[in-house]
């Protein structure tokens, strides 16, 4: 007497495997993207918040911060017109912003920078004047719709926004 076996061929347990390989190198892929654009998002929000802290400085103190100087930038005065990390900014962080505040991957090349005194021009790229004017950048992982800036490149910043910008 013949018993025939029930079970799985090789050839279908192979098609299921690389239907679930497939499936899941497309959900890897779509994953990546999401995060992406969900950390680009974080810093769109992140963005709004200095700039909100960077108004009531300056309500408060006459003038946006300097980098690396204690007191207000005050229009006419060029001095203190450097950039800097947002996060080198003390004079904002408990009273302005949160002190958690910062870029989601906060790697050397995902940072916020911040210039006080310099107005736009043709060109795209900030220009040093006597203004009560300033600009931030950030570095966003998709380009989908960030403002093109690449004017600080050392730190490859795709992203522009501040004042009179």
């Amino acid at each position: 007497m013949i018993t025939s076996r029930r079970g799985f061929t090789i050839v279908e347990l192979l098609i299921v495997i690389v239907v679930i390989a497939i499936l899941a190198a497309i959900s890897i892929v779509a994953y990546n993207g999401v995060q992406q654009r969900a950390r680009d998002s974080q810093r769109s929000s992140d963005i709004a918040a200095i700039k909100k802290a960077l108004e009531l400085y300056r309500i408060d103190n006459g003038g946006y911060p300097r980098c690396g100087a204690n007191g207000p930038y005050i229009a006419g005065s060029a001095t203190g017109n450097t950039v800097c990390t947002v996060t080198g900014l003390s004079q904002l962080y408990g009273t302005y912003l949160s002190p958690s505040l910062k870029d989601p991957i906060n790697t050397n090349g995902y940072i916020y920078q911040y210039a006080a005194g310099f107005r736009n021009n043709q060109n795209g790229c900030g220009t040093q004047d006597s203004s009560d004017n300033y600009i931030l950048g950030a570095k966003f992982e998709t380009t989908g719709n960030v403002p093109s800036y690449n004017c600080w490149s050392i730190t490859g910043l795709n992203y522009k926004d501040g004042t009179n910008n």
